[in-house]
């Protein structure tokens, strides 16, 4: 069912006419993302000392998951469906690892050749988050009217809830705040940002830790925010809180 802070979001964050295009085997949507600079980290204060130093990044012309991958896109391709909330093919999937998601990915790129899809970085999506680098705070309104986070689950149920049950960044992206936590692809190091170069940085050194972005049901709005950097994981973990979406490189731009 959708939620009447629809109508409260098409005065405050209308989305903007982005270019999309539809995985052909899943159904996946995909927002292009205009390359641009933009200024990472904690922008707003109050966050935590990982999410420091602010600085300036750039990144090149990538597409994104309009919504985090389902439990439908993902049987599509895959022989059993891991979701712990296993409600509907329009849920995200939860409980899926670094593995799981290589698998898929693997044979999403079998499924369409010359095409290369894989998790966003760390600076991808938090340029996605702010829609297009912007001074935001969420990635769309603010939690609990505008997102799933413990504030909205403690009233209405622990879970994920259908993608697109709330409204999109100026992207048209949603759940970039909360929901599921999403895996980025970066290895974790808590001084990562003052290691940085300017370019399409990717964090890459040794390391079993891995990251989490965006906030979900179990945790409340702080975790949500697009800065926020979490859980510091092992890529073999699997949490019900946990789903994922994906980028497709842009090669030519």
């Amino acid at each position: 069912m959708r939620h009447p802070v629809w109508l409260l979001a098409v005065w405050l964050a209308a989305p903007v006419h982005a270019e999309t295009w539809q995985e052909p085997t899943t159904g996946m949507e995909f927002v292009r993302v205009p390359g641009g600079c933009y200024v990472m980290g904690d922008t707003f204060g109050g966050g935590d000392h990982n999410e420091l130093p602010v600085h300036e990044v750039c990144v090149s012309t990538f597409w994104i998951g309009k919504y985090e991958v389902t439990q439908g896109e993902w049987s599509r391709l895959m022989p059993s469906n891991p979701a712990v909330w296993d409600r509907s093919a329009r849920h995200p999937v939860d409980s899926v690892n670094q593995r799981d998601i290589a698998e898929f990915v693997a044979r999403l790129m079998a499924a369409n050749p010359g095409r290369r899809f894989r998790l966003p970085t760390e600076a991808e999506w938090e340029y996605a988050c702010r829609a297009g680098g912007r001074q935001e705070k969420f990635g769309g309104l603010p939690p609990p009217a505008g997102a799933n986070t413990a504030e909205y689950a403690n009233l209405h149920g622990e879970g994920s809830q259908p993608v697109g049950s709330f409204p999109p960044n100026t992207l048209g992206l949603h759940d970039m705040s909360g929901n599921l936590w999403e895996w980025v692809s970066d290895v974790y190091a808590p001084d990562a940002y003052a290691r940085h170069p300017r370019d399409n940085p990717h964090h890459q050194s040794e390391g079993p830790a891995r990251l989490l972005r965006g906030g979900g049901w179990s945790h409340d709005a702080f975790f949500a925010r697009c800065s926020k950097r979490h859980m510091h994981c092992r890529p073999t973990a699997r949490f019900d809180f946990v789903g994922f979406r994906l980028v497709m490189e842009a090669p030519d731009e």
